[in-house]
């Protein structure tokens, strides 16, 4: 039921029980590693290390994934320092080492970890399922496992959380305005619409055309297999395509809002995106912080010349990890008009479920 759960609905809060969790024989020296309270994520991170022996420090993350939560500020570094002062890991343990998801460093600070608690703390990769090669390494990330991924494994989960909800209230409206079985077909062709949308995502041009034709071909595309299904079941009627149609165009008018934004690779298309990650080389020391925790592999480092370069700035999707996380203040946000965003004030934002910063820029 859980795993359902988290599948189906998985855009609300579904919290685990936080504290140390011990994954196999753990002793003394076992790694400890830190991750949020969302359920689908602990259960995920214990697949990872089944058959391994380690500690897991799981923070209070509102019962919200790792990245949503720390780009919310749900989960901040307060959460991780308060897991290692509550969680007895320090009586379990002999070295003072943690190991954090990279996809907290949007709210996360690993220096203030460091300073509070007198632990260091390393970046681990993007994706739980590669934490194995990640320990085998002594810790050490690989350029790829840096990077997020979104198979169609990942892509297809996204698309039963629209599902989840939407299809049942869909059915609920339909059902007694058209009967039982025009609601169902109905429901179907969105079902369908919102599958395909995010198992052709990589192949469709949402940063170029802005989605609208694509939606438009989608919901055309559902509309079309509806009215067969009504034609081979006897219910076509010129109601009950109406109601299809509607059905149709709600669905993925819905489920479009911002796809961009639900996926790791794209920034959100409904907030105003006139800004970029601005690179001061005067401030940049090469500590390469920023290359550690970007997920979008936008930046490199120079080793000639001992500093960071942004490489790939369209790959960039704004969630200023490294901003956050750079220890020069090396970059920051620049608009197009000529504003800029401080990493000062970057750190004390937080952005909502739409990708947007709760604060304004300040000239």
């Amino acid at each position: 039921m859980s795993s359902l759960y988290d599948t189906m609905l998985r855009i609300l809060p579904h919290r685990a029980p936080t504290g140390l969790v011990a994954i196999g024989a753990p002793d003394r020296s076992s790694p400890v590693l830190v991750t949020g309270n969302y359920t689908l994520t602990v259960r995920r991170v214990k697949e990872a290390l089944e058959g391994r022996n380690a500690w897991l420090l799981v923070a209070d993350s509102k019962g919200i994934n790792v990245w949503c939560a720390a780009g919310g500020g749900h989960l901040t570094h307060h959460d991780v320092i308060s897991a290692i002062r509550t969680s007895g890991v320090r009586d379990q343990v002999d070295h003072h080492h943690l190991i954090l998801p990279q996809l907290c460093a949007t709210g996360v600070e690993r220096s203030r970890i460091e300073e509070a608690t007198g632990w260091t703390a390393a970046w681990g990769p993007a994706s739980a399922e590669d934490i194995p090669a990640f320990l085998e390494r002594g810790g050490h990330t690989a350029r790829q496992e840096r990077s997020v991924r979104f198979p169609l494994r990942n892509r297809l989960e996204m698309a039963a959380m629209w599902i989840g909800p939407l299809v049942p209230i869909l059915w609920l409206v339909l059902w007694p305005i058209t009967g039982a079985g025009t609601a169902a077909i109905g429901a179907g062709a969105v079902v369908l619409i919102v599958l395909t949308l995010y198992a052709l995502f990589p192949w469709l041009p949402l940063r170029v055309l802005r989605g609208v034709p694509v939606y438009g071909i989608l919901a055309a595309g559902g509309f079309g297999v509806g009215a067969g299904l009504l034609a081979l079941t006897g219910l076509l009627n010129p109601s009950a395509l109406v109601w299809l149609a509607v059905a149709c165009v709600v669905g993925t008018a819905i489920a479009s809002v911002d796809v961009a934004g639900s996926t790791p690779l794209l920034a959100s298309s409904v907030n105003p995106n006139d800004f970029a990650v601005e690179l001061i080389p005067d401030r940049c020391t090469g500590t390469a912080e920023c290359v550690l925790v970007c997920p979008r592999e936008v930046l490199v480092m120079d080793g000639h010349a001992r500093k960071v370069q942004i490489v790939r700035p369209r790959n960039c999707i704004l969630c200023a990890a490294c901003i956050v996380q750079c220890p020069t203040d090396a970059l920051r946000f620049r608009f197009d008009d000529g504003r800029v965003v401080e990493p000062d004030v970057i750190r004390q934002t937080r952005m909502n479920l739409l990708g947007k910063r709760k604060t304004v820029p300040t000239l």
